[in-house]
């Protein structure tokens, strides 16, 4: 049996609510400013400080409990872009001893009433623009508007702004009956691959063990950054972003500036107005920033550090984002599930490609579609265990009973390997998402990361065709080209004889090659690929009945 582990020592998670451990007295705010401005509503200029955020957090659970009766444990949904203050309503849910249910606000009203039936929420936060369809679903599951709450400063349709329910006094530290290793924090919803998403359980431990695995992969920089400040446009609904953003951000007192909404221009202006040094950014941001003539307007000198999740960055990515931004590029790995990151590059960076490193307290182990255990340089599973891994789906048993194996050993359904000769993890694909080739297996992401690196290509999705014909897959890939390329034969060639030269002879593009205006993303970035699916059937389905 080959286990992974971090070459970082292992850390002891301390038996504490989330609350408590980011509030409570640290080396960041013994010796930063709490008084300055670390919340920044970019557009507006609106601020919080660190200590009034901790102030307002404590008033607001006192209000939570005694004035609108939330107890222990009862569940609020909360559906919003970013704003401002929501990291006071997060920490006030929380030190209210309430688990927390962010969701995103651009579902659709199926979507809504799944994640506010399935989690059991007892309150909802959100924001006026929503209320429409949100009270519709409310209404309907006769959950009283006493018990919708809104961001902003006024009362809309019988809902109050959740400011408005504060107590007269600030709830007592420490918190008490908080079981930090087991109790909820937040139930968080995984889009997944196949059906509905599932609810996520992260305990207090799973989220102060991800600060904790972030600070020591941060300790090993060569030189502090105490004047760092941040760009948050991720969404404080999704891991990344509430993790990043949200925790680890106030954990130590560094300023965020918050884009509610994301755009490329605003995104540029906002790094060059508040000299912003950090970015957490995905792929399709990272190829705009390569590519975009808006990126050329402005100063970004100033960022020393861009972050990237949710999907690999080719060495095609990496070489053309940094003639744009000079600055030093970190790829890492993670899930819901893993409560964000668990394996990630040095600060420098690593091997183009490469996902880094395991992070301090994981395990994990690559196995291949017999349950075999494999070794460096095999291409398998990854699985992982270890105190940042989520307690399990809520109410699922049957998600639960597929995900987790024995001894706390939990699959991810991505394929990768650990390459002997760097020392780093590299991840191929998702199990789901293969494309099999007359029994080969090929991935998506490798296609879609040579043809990223053609510079006629602005976004692309590569998907299975299956032919009936031959009975097997084809990889077949939707392209969105760049404004001033034609969409024409000699373009396909182009495109089909550089994929054919990078590529063994099975991974060639038989399934065709198709131009499309947009390629779908969830709001973290990755690809919508059940969508892209959807139009192959279709495709597939107006071929065959031309045929007939």
């Amino acid at each position: 049996m080959v286990i992974y582990r971090s070459h970082r020592p292992n850390i002891p998670i301390p038996k504490i609510d989330l609350f408590s451990y980011l509030t409570n007295t640290n080396e960041y705010n013994q010796t930063r400013d709490i008084n300055k401005p670390i919340a920044v509503e970019g557009e507006s200029g609106k601020t919080l400080s660190w200590k009034q955020i901790r102030e307002k957090a404590r008033y607001l659970a006192t209000g939570w409990n005694e004035n609108v009766g939330l107890k222990k444990g009862d569940v609020v949904a909360v559906f919003a872009p970013n704003q401002f203050d929501h990291v006071v309503l997060y920490l006030s849910l929380l030190a209210a001893k309430c688990t927390i249910s962010p969701g995103n606000p651009a579902y659709t009203e199926a979507e809504f009433k799944h994640q506010i039936t399935n989690c059991q929420a007892t309150a909802l936060v959100t924001v006026p623009a929503l209320l429409p369809m949100l009270l519709k679903i409310t209404d309907s599951i006769r959950l009283p508007r006493s018990r919708v709450f809104l961001f902003g400063d006024k009362e809309v349709e019988g809902c109050r702004p959740f400011n408005a329910i504060s107590g007269k006094k600030p709830v007592s530290l420490p918190l008490q009956d908080i079981d930090g290793y087991n109790d909820t924090a937040f139930i968080c919803y995984s889009s997944g691959t196949t059906g509905l998403a599932k609810g996520v359980m992260l305990t207090h431990k799973n989220f102060i063990a991800q600060i904790i695995q972030a600070l020591a992969a941060e300790a090993e920089e060569e030189e502090k950054h105490d004047d760092d400040v941040v760009l948050g446009f991720l969404p404080f609904y999704h891991i990344y972003g509430l993790t990043s953003l949200i925790l680890n951000s106030y954990y130590k007192v560094t300023p965020v500036i918050i884009m509610s909404r994301y755009d490329l221009e605003l995104f540029c202006q906002l790094i060059q107005k508040y000299k912003v040094t950090l970015a957490a950014i995905v792929p399709p941001v990272a190829v705009q920033l390569a590519k975009s003539p808006i990126v050329t307007k402005y100063d970004l000198t100033t960022i020393r550090l861009l972050g990237c999740g949710a999907a690999p960055l080719s060495k095609e990515h990496i070489t053309a984002l940094k003639k744009r931004v000079p600055a030093d590029i970190r790829q890492g790995y993670g899930m819901t599930e893993t409560t964000s990151g668990v394996i990630s590059q040095n600060q420098k960076g690593g091997v183009p490609g490469s996902i880094g490193v395991l992070s301090t307290n994981m395990e994990m182990k690559i196995v291949n579609e017999k349950g075999e255990e494999l070794g460096d340089d095999q291409e398998g599973e990854f699985f992982f265990r270890g105190p940042s891994i989520m307690k399990g789906y809520y109410n699922n048993e049957k998600a639960n009973a597929e995900t987790f194996m024995a001894d706390g050993w939990m699959r991810t359904g991505d394929v990768g390997k650990f390459d002997s000769k760097t020392g780093e993890f590299f991840i191929l694909d998702r199990i789901k998402e293969l494309i099999k080739y007359k029994g080969y297996q090929v991935a998506p992401a490798e296609l879609e990361a040579i043809l990223m690196g053609l510079e006629i290509v602005a976004d692309c999705c590569v998907v299975g065709w299956y032919d009936d014909n031959q009975a097997t897959e084809l990889p077949r890939a939707y392209i969105v080209l760049q404004p001033s390329v034609s969409k024409d034969e000699h373009t396909v060639k182009q495109i089909d004889e550089h994929v054919s030269k990078n590529v063994t002879n099975y991974k060639k593009l038989r399934g065709g090659i198709k131009f499309v205006d947009a390629i779908p993303k969830s709001p973290s970035g990755k690809i919508l690929r059940r969508q892209v699916k959807d139009w192959v059937k279709k495709e597939q389905a107006a071929f065959t009945k031309a045929r007939l």
